[in-house]
């Protein structure tokens, strides 16, 4: 049984005696919010060591500029993917002149992916964190404002000396011992109601007060479309601890649905069926979804029966494309026969079940988009999200583009990467594929799957109003009829509901 004194942060706050430290989450327009997971463990993690610490969100907070200017932090701290960059680095400037004592350190997806190249183009960054900051960002404060001031030889710090950037050598991922010792997030430094009135993520959701819990970090597959800046190693933490964070959040918040954020639930079958056991015992009025999908031919009857037994309604699968062609391009090497078959067992058995498609990754062709687009049109899913591929900086997909200068003008300004449902304008063009190819390939799936399906297209009109999140960049009907009448693709018109 664990002590969830040790855990919960808000019995820390008593303890104030150091430093200021704000986080900032920078908005991003993609439609979907959620709470950054990464700035509340390294809130909790400062308050267990008596610093005080705010949170501001641009996703729920109007002004934090004045908000942030009023509290006068002695460290602003970004947290950015790669569409937050630039805006991160305009508001830290905006800081750095009228706090002139301010540091401002920055971390995330984006910097650990190229933190070399961030710090030469962005000047308002004093200092940053590649990957996981939960040591090293505790150690930089205790040195800076409680040491000899030396930080230039912490792990995983990004900074400048004489104006050359310097990145040191992160250490090695956290393993499963520490990540079961780190607290839970801090969750009260948040306007929780306000929270729960604007979480979404996709077109399903049954609950009203939803928190997303991540158990495991890292994955060892190699998709090159990921970024992933947890590394290849699979850590997990126990399920006494999970179990304990869920059953407090139920506790504390009353929370009546729960979002898991692995990237990788089914890596581990055993434990995937352990966790699920573990929260059908403990009887909590609550529905579970996996927010980041489940690899599809890594599912069986038994799992999805627990699954059902757990609370889960909605089931998506990361199948990314139904070419081969393009599985191998990606190195997804998914069993797309399997994955087949276990959409149409999960659908057999109740659940709403959802994928994604991804058009246009380097080397794909025009036939294998004909091939993916009627793969999945054969699946007849609940609901189904086509997007061009947003080649990340430091994946594979950047690399060969790189290489090959496939990059779209648009491809010049990282505020562009981001999956838009509805983008029309891609970042990437070969001489297998013109920007054009793919824009009309999207319009035409979407049109099929969801604006010629009065239930599908109930959802997506409910979630626009409801939720008032999605910014739909709709072209006039004629746009649309020129669009359909000149698609070259020639889309299968067979498979659809």
């Amino acid at each position: 049984m664990l002590n969830i004194a040790l855990y919960d942060s808000r019995q820390f706050s008593s303890f104030i005696k150091k430093k200021k430290i704000a986080f900032v989450q920078p908005r991003i327009p993609d439609g979907n919010y959620l709470p950054n997971l990464g700035i509340m463990i390294l809130a909790s993690v400062l308050l267990k060591e008596g610093y005080e610490v705010k949170i501001f969100d641009e996703n729920i907070h109007d002004d934090i500029e004045n908000a942030i200017l009023e509290y006068s932090p002695d460290i602003i701290g970004f947290t950015c993917v790669t569409a937050a960059i630039d805006n991160a680095a305009r508001t830290a400037a905006i800081f750095k002149n009228k706090l002139s004592k301010v540091i401002i350190v920055v971390g995330g997806p984006h910097l650990s992916a190229v933190p070399k190249e961030t710090f030469e183009n962005y000047v308002s960054f004093d200092y940053g964190f590649v990957g996981e900051a939960e040591v090293s960002f505790l150690r930089f404060c205790e040195e800076f404002f409680y040491g000899n001031g030396k930080t230039d030889h912490i792990p995983g710090l990004v900074y400048r000396n004489k104006n050359v950037v310097f990145v040191n050598r992160a250490e090695n991922f956290l393993e499963d011992i520490t990540l079961d010792q780190l607290p839970f997030p801090a969750w009260h430094l948040l306007p929780m109601e306000e929270i729960f009135s604007k979480t979404t993520h996709g077109l399903f959701s049954r609950g009203k007060r939803i928190m997303p819990v991540m158990t495991t970090r890292g994955c060892p597959n190699y998709c090159g479309f990921c970024c992933r800046v947890m590394g290849f190693k699979f850590r997990k933490q126990s399920l006494d601890k999970v179990l304990a964070e869920v059953q407090w959040l139920y506790d504390t918040y009353k929370i009546d649905e729960i979002y898991f954020e692995d990237d990788t639930f089914t890596q581990d079958p055993e434990r995937a069926h352990a966790l699920l056991d573990g929260i059908i015992s403990l009887k909590l009025p609550i529905y579970v979804k996996f927010a980041n999908g489940l690899r599809a031919d890594k599912v069986d009857r038994l799992l999805l029966e627990k699954m059902k037994a757990a609370g889960v309604y909605w089931v998506g699968f990361g199948i990314e494309s139904g070419s081969m062609h393009t599985q191998k391009l990606m190195r997804k090497f998914l069993d797309l026969e399997l994955a087949a078959k276990n959409v149409k067992l999960a659908k057999q058995m109740g659940f709403k079940v959802g994928s994604n498609c991804i058009i246009g990754y380097p080397g794909e062709t025009l036939k294998s988009i004909k091939d993916s687009i009627a793969y999945f049109l054969k699946l007849h899913l609940d609901s189904f999200a086509v997007v061009t591929c947003v080649p990340f900086p430091g994946t594979t997909a950047w690399q060969v583009c790189e290489k090959n200068s496939w990059f779209t003008d648009r491809a010049k300004k990282y505020e562009n990467y981001w999956f838009e449902v509805f983008k029309v304008t891609p970042l990437i063009e070969t001489p297998y594929l013109t920007a054009k190819d793919l824009s009309r390939a999207i319009f035409w799936v979407y049109v099929r799957f969801y604006f010629l399906n009065p239930k599908r297209l109930f959802l997506v009109a409910r979630l626009v109003i409801k939720k008032k999140v999605v910014s739909i960049n709709f072209f006039p009907f004629r746009n649309w009829l020129r669009i359909l009448r000149g698609n070259s693709i020639s889309l299968p018109s067979n498979g659809v509901e």
